[in-house]
């Protein structure tokens, strides 16, 4: 399933829930998302079942940016709703996996969310773009000591732990043949507006 068609089953998944969220018309929406679905979806641990992975990493990717940036498929929410709206996209992710029994993923999703809302409180979303890119490699491809180190550093502030993760993430992603959809994820990263 295409990045887009992902965002088209999770507009409508908000359209079942009904008022008080609202979708609107996604392709007007900001600037260009890094596709993590679509990383999550191709991994080795994924793949079989990567449609379902891939909605279950946009639910939580639209979460993240109701709370932090705009939403890709709501209409301008007031304030209190985007993080009503975003608590409500973090469930459906968090949530999709249940069905999976698949407690590594579900833990990496949670330790994202935490991390990244530290990050955030910070004032360093930088970090929390890097934290993302790694912990969906992580989701892809495996959980391995290097990368969790790196997560535990770079939550306690210290020096050289975004490079880490950020070796890390490449290396591990080339390592499974993630190298386009790794790409794709970064360049639309390192593109992003410093605000978004």
């Amino acid at each position: 399933m295409s990045h887009s068609a992902t965002l088209d089953r999770l507009t409508d998944r908000v359209r079942e829930e009904g008022p008080p969220l609202l979708a609107g018309d996604r392709r007007f929406k900001g600037p260009a998302d890094p596709c993590f679905g679509d990383l999550a979806a191709a991994g080795p641990g994924t793949a079989s079942r990567g449609d379902d992975y891939s909605f279950i990493v946009e639910a939580v990717r639209e979460g993240y940016l109701c709370h932090y940036g705009s939403s890709r498929i709501l209409d301008a929410p007031d304030a209190d709703l985007a993080l009503l709206a975003g608590d409500l996209f973090y469930a459906i992710g968090i949530s999709g996996l249940a069905t999976f029994r698949d407690l590594e993923s579900t833990a990496i999703l949670s330790d994202l969310i935490r991390v990244a809302a530290e990050l955030q409180a910070a004032g360093r979303p930088d970090l929390a773009e890097e934290l993302w890119l790694g912990q969906i490699v992580a989701l892809a491809c495996g959980k391995q000591p290097e990368q969790e180190a790196a997560i535990e550093a770079l939550e306690a502030g210290r020096e050289g732990a975004a490079e880490a993760l950020r070796a890390w993430s490449s290396e591990t992603a080339a390592a499974h043949g993630l190298g386009r959809e790794f790409d794709i994820a970064r360049t639309a990263i390192d593109s992003r507006p410093s605000n978004s």
